[in-house]
């Protein structure tokens, strides 16, 4: 079995460095590299252009750096990537991001599942400021309003477990899975482009998590983000594009989408209407008249497919942007 990596990078040099040195100190080598750099303006060229030079004449793992002209979003990073490395000779692909630090083992326990098991999908155990970060690996809870739930905790104390749909925060896939059923839609930009990917393939293969294959996510933990980010509009925009390919119901689906997100429109106006908010505090009223306008913009568009970047929602712009 050859495997090959796919790294898409934005301005994080320092975690893409730390990322490439654990993919080059796997116990099971990888075949070949693929870094897709989404037009970063932080020294990260440099950085790989470097690296390249000091592995050019090695031996395997080949890398292959890509400079993109612009920045289509991980999305589109994933897509070019997997494009090139599906024509080549590797057998499986992981899919990670800059931030995503695999254990040396991480590919050898993978390779074990394989030749044991027979799927066209694995992933590891995502751990997050030492803790198992449960939200990577979901089940689908109701497939008409299509809602997931996240693979429960004690699943993680057994060997292993099945489930529905990953992040691309550790997957792996089989090559010929790629070439049969495509790339990750581009259009999507970020955010549920994965979702969209695994429901996909579900029918062909479930995916198996190998739980002694340990992925240290360097990330915030979850629920300790920002109560609402331009990242938030894609995962509006795309979640109801998936809806209404993969709902068991669509028209119960889209009205189900149309009285939520008009549910927030509500209560959110009402809330600034009165006022009601102690200082520091749940959410500014920065941060629901933004959240207002995305759930606003993302129903006004709702007839429409998605297109990729949208100029409304640049990557960094928020409310106090």
């Amino acid at each position: 079995m050859k495997f090959g990596v796919i790294i898409v990078t934005y301005n994080r040099r320092e975690l893409l460095r730390e990322c490439l040195e654990c993919v080059l100190s796997q116990t099971l080598p990888f075949e070949e590299i693929y870094v897709v750099d989404n037009h970063s303006t932080d020294g990260t060229a440099e950085y790989l252009d470097g690296l390249e030079e000091r592995l050019k004449g090695s031996e395997p793992p080949l890398l292959h750096i890509f400079h993109l002209d612009e920045n289509i979003g991980g999305a589109g990073g994933f897509s070019y990537g997997m494009e090139r490395l599906s024509r080549g000779s590797c057998d499986w692909v992981l899919i990670i991001d800059d931030d995503a630090m695999i254990s040396k083992t991480y590919m050898e326990e993978l390779a074990r599942a394989i030749r044991e098991t027979d799927y066209l999908a694995y992933s590891g155990t995502v751990v997050t400021e030492g803790a198992i970060d449960i939200s990577h690996r979901r089940r689908i809870k109701n497939p008409c309003l299509m809602t997931y739930a996240p693979v429960e905790a004690s699943a993680y104390s057994a060997g292993s477990f099945e489930y529905d749909i990953s992040t691309f925060c550790g997957l792996l896939l089989r090559t010929s899975l790629i070439r049969d059923i495509g790339l990750p839609k581009t259009e999507y930009f970020i955010w549920f482009d994965d979702t969209e990917y695994c429901l996909r393939f579900r029918k062909q293969s479930r995916i198996l998590n190998v739980n002694r294959a340990v992925l240290n996510h360097k990330t915030a933990a979850p629920g300790t983000g920002p109560v609402i980010s331009w990242k938030h509009f894609y995962g509006f925009r795309n979640s109801i594009d998936i809806g209404k390919a993969y709902s068991s119901c669509p028209p119960l689906y889209m009205a189900y989408i149309l009285a939520n997100h008009s549910a927030h429109i509500l209560i959110d106006s009402l809330l600034l209407l009165s006022g009601r908010r102690k200082k520091d505090s749940g959410p500014s009223n920065a941060d629901r008249r933004y959240r207002i306008r995305i759930y606003c913009d993302v129903l006004k568009d709702m007839g429409k497919r998605p297109s990729g970047r949208d100029s409304r929602y640049l990557p960094g712009s928020g409310p106090n942007k």
